[in-house]
């Protein structure tokens, strides 16, 4: 066969052995780079090359500079990162070496106080410790006079002292009504000390005293007042209302009702508390009856009492 070209060029073609070539790694673990074995081409036999031989050949070549290119820019890498790593562990050693933490100095005023206040303190202690210490206990102090827990004795209340009857220096007629049924000239017979003697009103019809209509007494105690604690009638007449009121001729209607009463033989009227005043009002405000069954009023005695 003939293996030169027109022109007179040989052709050279790999021999294919039929069993296929060990694959060299991507990267050799090794330092040194594999031996280049570019531009070493085999030269078979002429009568052995095909071109299927020729195509393989070329293809072989392109694989091998791949493979050698990618293994010199995995070495520069690796370089490259190892050099960055190395620096920056360098950097950081020397910068933990060379720090230095920094102290907060104390200024030397604030220290002589801290001083000054820990000795005072010490003081303090040591003096309440020796005062603890020295002071005598409680079971070491004996009483030179003992408490008398006996019973005392009960007290007596000294009963209250009987009122006793007072002065009336006058006594007065009054009538709602200026009717002349109130008798003003037998008035002083409420308080002459005779129980025979008596002050009356007219007889009325009714018992009931409307328009105003009403009768009654004025006390007179004096022109200072006094202490009055209780007052007795003494009547004739039975039933009807006769109130003790504190006041005078003049305010009789508007004057505080001490005490509210039906007439009997004996009314007593107990004040709770004692009553200053010089002048007391007798006021009927409902008719009772006489002996005779007539509505009239009859006052025979008038004690006033403090």
């Amino acid at each position: 066969m003939d293996h030169t070209k027109s022109n007179g060029t040989p052709v050279f073609r790999s021999v294919s052995t039929g069993v296929p070539p060990e694959p060299t790694p991507l990267f050799n673990d090794s330092s040194e780079p594999a031996e280049s074995t570019e531009n070493v081409i085999d030269v078979p036999d002429e009568d052995t090359l095909t071109g299927e031989d020729v195509i393989d050949e070329v293809s072989g070549r392109s694989w091998d500079a791949e493979r050698k290119r990618l293994r010199k820019e995995w070495v520069s890498w690796k370089a490259e990162t190892t050099e960055v790593l190395n620096t920056s562990l360098s950097d950081a050693r020397q910068a933990a070496t060379d720090y230095t933490p920094k102290h907060e100095e104390v200024p030397a005023a604030e220290s002589a106080l801290t001083l000054k206040i820990t000795v005072l303190g010490v003081v303090v202690v040591t003096v309440l410790a020796l005062l603890t210490w020295f002071w005598p206990h409680p079971s070491s102090v004996r009483a030179d006079h003992s408490l008398d827990l006996s019973p005392v004795p009960d007290l007596q209340v000294l009963p209250e002292a009987e009122p006793t009857p007072l002065p009336i220096t006058s006594v007065t007629s009054i009538s709602g009504l200026p009717d002349g049924y109130d008798h003003p000239e037998l008035a002083g017979m409420a308080a002459d000390g005779k129980p025979e003697t008596s002050w009356r009103t007219s007889a009325l019809r009714s018992a009931m005293l409307v328009g105003g209509r009403g009768y009654g007494l004025v006390i007179n105690l004096g022109d200072s007042p006094v202490q009055v604690k209780k007052v007795v009638v003494s009547s004739a007449s039975t039933g009807g209302t006769l109130e003790l009121r504190q006041g005078n001729a003049d305010n009789f209607r508007q004057a505080t009702v001490l005490g509210s009463q039906p007439l009997s033989s004996t009314v007593t009227y107990h004040l709770a508390r004692p009553v200053e005043t010089n002048s007391l009002v007798l006021w009927c405000t409902e008719m009772p009856t006489s002996a005779g069954g007539e509505y009239r009023l009859n006052i025979s005695e008038i004690q006033v009492l403090g």
